[in-house]
C-alpha cells in the first residue's frame, strides 16, 4: 500500500462519494487514516471513469470533478489531470 504524501502514514482502501447534482456515486479510493488525504490508483481511476460513463455522467472528452479549494486536493487534481491528459482526456475544474 502507498504512503500518504502529506503525513507519510500508510494509505487504506476506502469508499469515497462523488456528488453531481442529485446523483451520488460511490467509488474505491486510497485514504489516509491519519489526515484524510484521498488518492486514486490508476486502476481505481479507470473503474471510477467506467462507472461514470455507465451512468452518463462522463462527457466524451471531459471529466468533471468537484473539489474543495485546499492545497492538497488541488495538487492531487493537477497530478490526476496530467495523467488523464496523457490519455487524451481533458479534466475541467468546476468550482463548488
Amino acid at each position: 500500500m502507498d504512503k500518504c504524501p502529506r503525513c507519510r502514514a500508510e494509505m487504506k482502501i476506502a469508499q469515497d462519494a462523488y456528488v453531481r447534482d442529485d446523483v451520488i456515486v460511490l467509488h474505491e479510493v486510497e485514504k489516509c487514516p491519519e489526515c484524510g488525504e484521498i488518492m486514486l490508483t490508476e486502476e481505481q481511476m479507470e473503474s471510477f471513469v467506467k462507472k461514470l460513463k455507465r451512468l452518463n455522467l462522463w462527457e466524451e472528452e471531459y471529466g468533471f470533478v468537484k473539489i474543495r479549494k485546499n492545497l492538497p486536493e488541488y495538487e492531487k487534481l493537477v497530478e490526476v489531470s496530467k495523467m488523464l491528459e496523457k490519455k487524451g482526456v481533458k479534466l475541467e475544474i468546476i468550482e463548488m
